[in-house]
């Protein structure tokens, strides 16, 4: 990280001459320039702002952007750039000794920042993949198979691919895939943790894996399942949103996941239950019936809680 600081410090002469140009000629310094912010962002939100998808083609693989989303960056750097971090920026009188010890410990902090988030993200990647093995492993048990690509079967004529499940068929009977984008009419496009389609009846379950350190995360997680459930109800499939879970949830908000958005949750150390569901209907020993539950919960607090889950940003700053 101190080597795309320094390249970024070298780019835009210590964050004086922030430019599209600049974005242009070094795309992957946009990475370093979102931890310069205050507050920091991320590269979905950011992306949003700007009107594209993400900032990641531009830092992970040095896709220069285009001329407006250059010049929508080069704009909002300036705007939200963290001056008390960089007071040299602002024009603050200093003498050069003052100076070369403000870049110093700005570079510093910063960099301290990055490495802090990349250790989070990198074990949260970790813990999702090992809970998608667990919930592969247990579709394994039930005696499905993993499909490496869309489509119908092996020896029918192939056709061209739009990138992601686009009907029923492109998952066959008994088989599950990975990390495919759900298309249809939804809006975001968004993948899947795993896709499963137990028997062949037309109708896919879409499994999504959420795993928290600490509460505070729980809220996050649940916004990002309810978002996803949103956008694919939307693609006219036949599908059904599962969660899967793992660590400190909020009661209320899982709760208000299934109750009142209709998502099964299921958690990582009792799986079996999973397996039930898939294979039955069954949801912990009951048909699925999400508006019989948690009669005991209150309905008040309930009703408050995917409210609160709504207004929640979903993604991290990576």
């Amino acid at each position: 990280m101190k080597t795309l600081y320094d390249e970024m410090a070298k780019a835009t002469a210590h964050l004086t001459n922030i430019t599209p140009s600049v974005l242009q000629k070094s795309p992957r310094v946009i990475k370093i320039l979102r931890y310069c912010l205050a507050p920091v962002i991320s590269q979905m939100r950011l992306g949003q702002l700007i009107e594209v998808d993400s900032t990641e083609s531009f830092e992970e693989r040095g896709i220069p952007p285009a001329d407006v989303p250059a010049a929508r960056l080069a704009n909002w750097f300036k705007e939200y750039l963290d001056h008390e971090r960089f007071p040299w920026v602002a024009h603050k009188a200093m003498t050069a000794a003052e100076r070369g010890i403000a870049e110093h410990y700005a570079k510093l902090c910063t960099v301290a920042l990055v490495s802090n988030q990349n250790t989070a993200t990198k074990y949260r990647n970790q813990r999702k993949e090992k809970q998608e093995g667990a919930i592969a492993k247990v579709l394994r048990d039930m005696g499905l198979t993993l499909q490496a690509k869309l489509g119908g079967m092996p020896s029918a004529t192939p056709t061209a691919r739009r990138g992601g499940i686009d009907g029923v068929d492109d998952v066959r009977p008994g088989h599950f895939v990975v990390g495919q984008k759900i298309l249809g009419r939804s809006e975001k496009k968004q993948k899947t943790d795993l896709t499963v389609r137990p028997t062949d009846v037309e109708r896919l379950f879409c499994i999504e894996a959420k795993a928290v350190g600490i509460r505070i995360d729980s809220t996050k997680r649940l916004k990002e399942l309810n978002d996803k459930y949103t956008d694919w109800a939307k693609s006219g499939l036949p599908l059904l949103t599962v969660g899967v879970c793992a660590g400190f949830f909020n009661d209320l908000e899982l709760i208000a996941t299934i109750q009142k958005r209709g998502i099964p949750i299921f958690f990582e150390h009792d799986l079996g239950r999973l397996r039930a569901y898939l294979a039955s209907g069954e949801y912990y020993d009951a048909p699925w019936s999400p508006e019989s539950l948690f009669k005991d919960a209150r309905p008040e607090e309930v009703e408050a809680a995917p409210e609160k889950i709504r207004r929640t940003p979903a993604d991290t700053v990576g």
